[in-house]
């Protein structure tokens, strides 16, 4: 059988489980007269296709005539990036084509209409935009893991800057729930708190089912419902399992590699950024599911303390309360792995 899966990160697989009515939500709003806002977050735990949805709305929009997209390095100069994009885009380059128009991007060169040479990257992507406005066309900046890091500081001020003047930008941005609320609570940068953020949760395990279903359609519904439950909704985990299972043919031959998969690519990162508060509660686990009496019985925080560390993981989508009012691990095999970890005591 064809392997339809990818295990590598931000490559759209073939097999896609495709967020349509997030992606639709987002561009459809930027297609507005007056959109409801010009900026979109995508927040969600590594692994969970921040990156695969933003690809997915980046490729539609720049099927529209009227719009250019941008995808930009958040550690590198911003403004920079972009000016250089928008004069290197195929679909409005011959606006910039001109005796109006001299550019020099490495010394940062520009002049209009015999004006004399401007070098601030500002005042350069300013008058780029303007002719844009003048010609009906959008552009669409996207960023991949944005972190509270100078370069992004300094673009948030300046998109502000952007949107006062009415230019016609556009931003995506995903990144993970701790950096995106560093970045948002800068006290400097308060109208990227009002921007909506979009915090992915799992797959719909219905639509794992169907697409498992569709590649695997030899194998009967008990197989490929037991194959949906193992991922949890969980994006990575729908690739690997789909992969090992296309490998193996056999779901209990995809354990071993399930795991050294789900830990090496995705879970030894998160453990090893997690405060030693949000790790002791994770410690207090017996298996897939805790009690607050449980947790407290383990940990040396109260329960106010604990009220704190639970949301925190929740934002992180580590853990989800379930319906009896219990907190439960939200990713797949993660018990597994965390027994495994160094000062862990069941």
């Amino acid at each position: 059988m064809d392997n339809k899966f990818s295990i590598t990160f931000g490559q759209m697989p073939s097999s896609y489980i495709n967020r349509e009515h997030i992606s639709d939500k987002i561009c459809n709003d930027f297609c507005l007269d007056f959109p409801l806002s010009r900026i979109y977050i995508i927040s969600g735990v590594r692994g969970s296709g921040k990156t695969v949805l933003l690809t997915n709305v980046s490729k539609t929009m720049e099927k529209k005539k009227d719009w250019i997209v941008i995808d930009v390095n958040p550690n590198r100069e911003i403004l920079e990036q972009i000016a250089s994009g928008i004069y290197e885009n195929a679909r409005v380059k011959h606006l910039f084509i001109t005796k109006s128009f001299s550019f020099s991007f490495h010394g940062f060169g520009f002049s209009i209409e015999g004006e004399t040479p401007v070098s601030n990257i500002k005042t350069i992507l300013d008058k780029m935009l303007t002719e844009l406005k003048k010609n009906n066309k959008k552009v669409l900046i996207t960023i991949d893991e944005a972190s509270n890091n100078t370069h992004m500081r300094s673009f948030a001020h300046d998109f502000q800057s952007l949107l006062r003047n009415d230019y016609p930008v556009f931003t995506l941005m995903t990144g993970l729930y701790e950096n995106v609320y560093s970045l948002q609570n800068n006290k400097n940068l308060t109208f990227l708190y009002r921007a909506p953020k979009i915090d992915l949760g799992p797959l719909d395990l219905e639509l794992i089912k169907k697409e498992y279903a569709s590649i695997f359609s030899k194998e009967n519904e008990k197989t490929i419902a037991s194959l949906a439950d193992l991922t949890k909704g969980y994006a990575f985990a729908y690739q690997v399992v789909g992969y090992l299972f296309s490998k193996y043919g056999n779901i209990t031959k995809i354990y071993p590699e399930l795991d050294q998969y789900l830990s090496i690519y995705v879970y030894e990162k998160i453990w090893s950024v997690l405060p030693n508060s949000e790790r002791s509660l994770l410690k207090s686990f017996d298996g897939e599911i805790a009690s607050i009496e449980s947790v407290l019985k383990k940990v040396t925080f109260d329960e106010k303390s604990y009220f704190v560390y639970r949301e925190r993981l929740i934002r992180r989508g580590l853990i989800y309360m379930n319906e009896r009012g219990k907190i439960a691990l939200s990713l797949p095999r993660f018990y597994n792995f965390m027994v495994k970890q160094p000062n862990f005591e069941k």
